[in-house]
């Protein structure tokens, strides 16, 4: 599966949140990045022709931006004005079956984006607009991932938020247990061809010990079912 990244942001360059998840996304093989602010320095003609045939080469889209006043910057929306033409999303259906999602960053507390919260209104509630344009175009629109306060942030905190964002930019959703430990498995057998002999017989120790686990899981899953089915 390809995954590409559109990110909108006017500062870039000073926005460590987004160094910080480029450079996590870019360890991904079938991961791509396009800024776009970057692509308004050509012609809107060579942008909406090449972009419209880009999008079709992927699976899932994601939107990456900062919250600004409770939406995306406006070079996001401005490149769906010019890209996603009514000819290209509903006449031509060609975005349709691909996954959207959003990433945003957060400069104000998660916490208070929700009814009683100082922002009163949720985030999905503000991205809504994203939502109904994944519904009208087919797509199948993922839970936003909210990147809340990356500046306050510890260095734990920061190494689960690298494995969630490059789970939600790569592994197959929906993100239930067992998608989260095909796509370890993966990384971790993608891992050992770079590794010495050593190191790679220590990584075979590790999947093997998480696909002993799903394997109990599995057996778990159905006892559990065999019981239900004999009470009812």
């Amino acid at each position: 599966m390809k995954t590409l990244i559109l990110i909108s942001h006017p500062k870039l360059a000073d926005s460590a949140t987004q160094e910080f998840l480029k450079t996590a996304g870019k360890s991904q093989a079938n991961v791509d990045f396009e800024y776009i602010d970057d692509l308004y320095k050509e012609t809107k003609i060579d942008i909406i022709q090449q972009q419209q045939q880009q999008l079709t080469k992927y699976r899932r889209i994601i939107f990456q931006f900062p919250m600004y006043w409770y939406s995306s910057p406006a070079s996001l929306k401005q490149y769906m004005d010019d890209v996603f033409t009514r000819k290209f999303v509903v006449a031509n259906h060609l975005l349709r079956n691909k996954e959207l999602g959003i990433v945003v960053t957060l400069g104000d507390a998660e916490a208070e984006f929700q009814a009683g919260g100082s922002e009163h209104f949720t985030i999905s509630e503000l991205l809504r607009p994203f939502e109904a344009f994944a519904n009208k175009a087919g797509m199948t629109y993922l839970k936003p991932f909210v990147v809340n306060q990356f500046g306050y942030l510890e260095e734990d905190q920061k190494e689960l938020l690298l494995v969630d964002y490059l789970q939600y930019v790569s592994a197959q959703m929906p993100l239930s247990l067992d998608n989260r430990e095909k796509w370890l498995v993966d990384r971790l057998t993608h891992m050992k061809q770079e590794k010495s002999a050593a190191d790679q017989q220590k990584l075979d120790l590790i999947i093997g010990s998480i696909e002993a686990q799903q394997d109990q899981i599995d057996d778990l899953k159905v006892n559990i079912k065999m019981i239900r089915d004999q009470e009812e």
